[in-house]
């Protein structure tokens, strides 16, 4: 036998509509993928200095560099170019996990919204009512001793019970 799921009134969306806290392993690996850009961005720094260097020198003067230290200057961005990697791909990969588990809450939020559009039927079929009521006041020309009634009916308009279904329509 299948189970039955709670009618969208029956749900607590107090308790329901949590956001997940953001798990401490996504500002590590942020921290950690920082630095390796941090680290990353000094090689390349040191590499370009030398560079700057080794075409400054002078010509007929002893030379302060050379190419081959330019070289290996270069040759060391490497590991930090792979470290810089690894560590966006686990931060990403956190990310991901993370947005998962908001994705989660679709079916929640959808609820959610379906119950709302259930309160604005019942409100509008509610209102309706009242301006029924007035109709027939009107009709029966009576006084009634609330003004409630006769504004029932411009509740009914575009700007109100209208209004709010534009919007929930619009959410999504």
């Amino acid at each position: 036998m299948l189970a039955r799921t709670p009618k969208a009134a029956d749900m607590d969306f107090a308790n329901i509509l949590k956001i997940p806290p953001k798990p401490a392993a996504i500002a590590q690996a942020e921290r950690v993928w920082r630095e390796s850009v941090g680290e990353l961005e000094a090689a390349r720094a040191k590499h370009r200095e030398m560079h700057r260097q080794y075409f400054g020198q002078q010509p007929g003067m002893p030379p302060t560099i050379t190419a081959a230290e330019v070289d290996q200057a270069g040759q060391e961005i490497a590991p930090f170019q792979a470290r810089e990697r690894e560590a966006q791909q686990l931060l990403e990969a956190q990310r991901k996990a993370f947005d998962d588990d908001l994705a989660a809450l679709k079916p929640k939020i959808e609820s959610y919204r379906a119950a709302i559009a259930a309160k604005i039927d019942e409100l509008e079929d509610l209102i309706g009512m009242g301006a029924l009521f007035y109709a027939a006041s009107v009709e029966a020309r009576t006084k009634l001793p609330s003004k409630m009634p006769s504004r029932c009916e411009a509740l009914l308009g575009p700007h109100c019970i209208g209004m709010l279904r534009k919007i929930l329509n619009a959410v999504d």
